[in-house]
């Protein structure tokens, strides 16, 4: 009987030892094949050995999109970072669609005429360096949400809030999304922001409404100053234009007249001198030149007597 027992113990020992063994070689295969990686489209590989990063240059560290090879998971550590594509975070701190009270759970930014403004915005972004990314970024939401915060402030705080709200929104997105950058830069976290978009910019709801009515009254009168430079661009040349064209009609009336009376007295002046040292033969040559003159120019003569008689001197066509 003990033989037996001794026999299947044997038995289940050894199946033990077999089942063992294949789990040992399974596991040891798995570890093996785990440093075996397919590096996908889009994406970069970094290799950590014993937690330190392998390699001397950049083009040894980073490992293409395709099959790459490893030492097991227990010595090498394979990081993938996305470099392919271009990701969206959205910057709410200084936003909030509520009243005054709910502003303490929330944030805004003060403008530099002391205004309370709420901004939110929206970041497209792109790892462009996979080292520095790996080795000094763990949250990028969190760390761009961060910087991108404090720059709104700054920037918001050097603009009035009427400039933030209309004309000048473009300006503080260009500013914010620069400043951002730099931080980003000067922490190496091979970030690169491709674009930086304010998605709400307004007061609060208690005073929204007030706003937009006196905000709509000064582009109606920006809109009426505009359109009275426009009438008076027109007008005022065209009332130029018209004086000028007086000013030269009546000088050239005053010179013709001018010249006429000038005519006119030469000759007044020639007969006064000629009567002068003449006296009345000069006086009757005179009269009967201007007589003659004055009957040249007359067509017809009609003289009517008491009874009814005509007389007619010269005829339609002037003659005698």
């Amino acid at each position: 009987m003990k033989t037996g027992k001794k026999s299947v113990v044997a038995e289940i020992l050894t199946s033990l030892t077999r089942y063992f063994a294949a789990l040992v070689i399974i596991v040891a295969a798995a570890i093996l094949l785990s440093g075996i990686r397919m590096v996908k489209s889009g994406e970069v590989a970094l290799i950590f050995r014993f937690g330190k990063l392998t390699g001397e240059t950049y083009e040894e560290q980073v490992h293409g999109p395709g099959l790459m090879f490893a030492f097991p998971y227990v010595i090498d550590e394979v990081v993938t970072v996305p470099v392919g594509s271009v990701k969206k975070t959205d910057v709410t701190t200084h936003y909030t669609s509520g009243t005054m009270s709910s502003y303490t759970r929330n944030g805004y930014v003060v403008s530099e005429d002391k205004n309370i403004i709420m901004i939110s915005a929206s970041v497209q972004y792109s790892i462009t360096d996979p080292v520095l990314y790996v080795l000094n970024v763990n949250d990028e939401s969190k760390l761009i949400n961060g910087i991108v915060s404090a720059k709104l402030i700054s920037a918001a705080a050097a603009m009035s809030s009427d400039s933030l709200l209309t004309t000048g929104k473009l300006e503080l997105a260009d500013t914010v999304k620069k400043a951002s950058q730099n931080e980003l830069n000067s922490a190496q976290t091979g970030i690169t922001i491709a674009s930086l978009e304010l998605t709400n910019v307004s007061m609060p709801q208690e005073v929204r409404e007030i706003y937009d009515a006196v905000n709509s009254a000064k582009v109606q009168a920006e809109t009426m100053t505009e359109q009275a430079k426009q009438y008076r661009e027109t007008v005022i040349p065209a009332a130029e234009a018209t004086a000028s064209s007086l000013v030269s009609s009546a000088t050239a009336d005053s010179a013709t007249r001018t010249a006429a009376a000038d005519s006119y007295l030469s000759e007044f002046r020639g007969i006064l001198e000629e009567y002068e040292n003449g006296g009345d033969a000069v006086r009757i040559r005179v009269y009967n030149e201007k007589i003659t003159a004055i009957l040249s120019k007359i067509e017809e003569i009609r003289f009517v007597g008491e009874g009814g008689t005509k007389i007619i001197i010269g005829g339609p066509d002037g003659k005698s």
